[in-house]
């Protein structure tokens, strides 16, 4: 695999089949978010962080998945608040109208905070959205 840092908090994974198959994971497995996929990515996202010197914070995590045109796969582990940012705007193509205001409301108080309060705002936000998928 190949490892490329794109910012203090972003790294690039990039696995080819010849990978998938050394580690006994299918690209099936990671999208369907199996137990050999979530481990694989669990593990991808710690060898970029010792490979990339990344202390990761474990708040506003994003996964972008590309297919590369020579068949490998793109895996970029960020937790920059602009991707969370970008993740949250995208989610708002499928919300209802319910959720669309306080989505909307929360995006902007993260484009207005600061690095040290946008990293607040998100944890209490990722706080809230687990206690809520426990009470299902």
């Amino acid at each position: 695999m190949e490892y490329r840092k794109k910012a203090d908090l972003k790294v690039e994974c990039i696995a080819s089949q010849e990978d998938f198959d050394f580690l006994g994971v299918t690209l099936e497995d990671i999208l369907d978010r199996t137990e050999a996929g979530l481990h694989f990515l669990k593990k991808a996202k710690e060898l970029c962080a010792m490979t990339q010197k990344v202390v990761w914070t474990n708040v506003a995590y994003t996964l972008n998945i590309t297919m590369l045109p020579d068949g490998r796969v793109s895996f970029e582990f960020s937790e920059c608040l602009a991707d969370y940012i970008t993740s949250l705007r995208h989610s708002l193509a499928l919300a209802d109208d319910e959720t669309r205001g306080p989505l909307e409301e929360f995006i902007h108080a993260l484009e207005n905070a600061d690095e040290e309060d946008g990293r607040r705002l998100v944890a209490h936000f990722e706080n809230n959205v687990k206690k809520e998928r426990m009470k299902q």
